[in-house]
């Protein structure tokens, strides 16, 4: 996706890539959105999980949005990347996955960290994830401007109880 758009990628250049069969490509995913989909998934999933070193501007681990702020570092570390996968260019395909991708570990590192009741916890989540993926972008297509803490601080005053 670095070197040309998603929507010119086909299945077939993906098979070229990895060396492997279409039989073997559609017995794990339906297409190359699903492919994106899982890839990114368990890719974050690993990188979440590896302790951050100690930051004096990262948020503490017990702060309720702390995994939030995880997200925008990930943009902040690598804008060529986040800038192809949420950036001012990219596609709506690539986009409604990557939203899908930040919901997902969200609902997993956001159970019990939020005050909302738990009806109403699913779209809060997926209102939180288009945040996330709207601030991703901003902070990689800023070019250095706009820092994670920043973003981060933007967001976490968004979802703060006004004050009286």
């Amino acid at each position: 996706m670095v070197e040309r758009d998603y929507d010119r990628i086909s299945v077939r250049d993906i098979l070229d890539r990895a060396d492997t069969g279409r039989s073997a490509f559609y017995a794990h995913f339906r297409d190359k959105d699903d492919l994106l989909l899982a890839s990114s998934v368990e890719y974050l999933r690993d990188v979440l999980a590896v302790p951050l070193p100690p930051d004096p501007a990262a948020p503490p681990d017990s702060e309720r949005l702390a995994p939030v702020h995880r997200l925008l570092v990930l943009a902040q570390q690598y804008p060529e990347v986040y800038r192809v996968l949420v950036g001012r260019s990219t596609g709506g395909t690539v986009l409604r996955s990557m939203r899908d991708v930040v919901e997902r570990l969200l609902t997993e590192q956001m159970a019990g960290r939020l005050e909302v009741a738990e009806q109403d916890f699913a779209a809060t989540i997926a209102f939180l994830s288009w945040g996330v993926v709207g601030m991703q972008a901003a902070i990689a297509d800023s070019g250095g401007a706009l820092t994670a803490r920043r973003a981060y601080d933007i967001v976490a005053g968004l979802l703060s109880p006004a004050e009286p």
